[in-house]
């Protein structure tokens, strides 16, 4: 689940602040680019943790958001999760996923972890990114 708004005035983008979308399925990863470009951030999207994890080595500044899907070939969105919290980076992580949605089921160290249902709707995205926002500049 997304974590509740607590009416909080949205953070202002920063030249900085860039977000990552990691899915296998190019439509998803267009339509969620999209949707994050019209919040006025700028939008990297890859089709995999392999290659999400070449993009965060090779960026000098680390993304306010990393957005991965679940099922992917290669390295799964939970595993490529479960290396981004042992990173314990200031980037806010959430999982999505329109088949995965059973949080008991996923490790331990995920459990916190935000989970955002696909299809997701824009009020549902925008209020990830503000609380991305938020908490990376805290």
């Amino acid at each position: 689940m997304i974590p509740p708004n607590d009416n909080q005035p949205a953070a202002a983008p920063t030249p900085a602040d860039w977000m990552l979308v990691v899915d296998d399925d190019e439509q998803v990863r267009g339509m969620i680019g999209n949707m994050l470009a019209d919040a006025g951030v700028e939008v990297v999207t890859v089709p995999g943790g392999t290659a999400a994890l070449k993009v965060l080595d090779a960026r000098p500044i680390e993304p306010v958001l990393i957005l991965t899907d679940v099922m992917m070939p290669g390295m799964d969105g939970l595993t490529f999760a479960k290396k981004l919290v042992a990173l314990r980076g200031r980037s806010k992580i959430a999982i999505m996923s329109g088949h995965f949605g059973n949080e008991a089921y996923w490790p331990v160290e995920l459990r916190n972890v935000p989970f955002l249902p696909k299809p997701c709707r824009m009020a549902e995205l925008k209020e990830l990114v503000d609380s991305a926002r938020l908490e990376f500049r805290r």
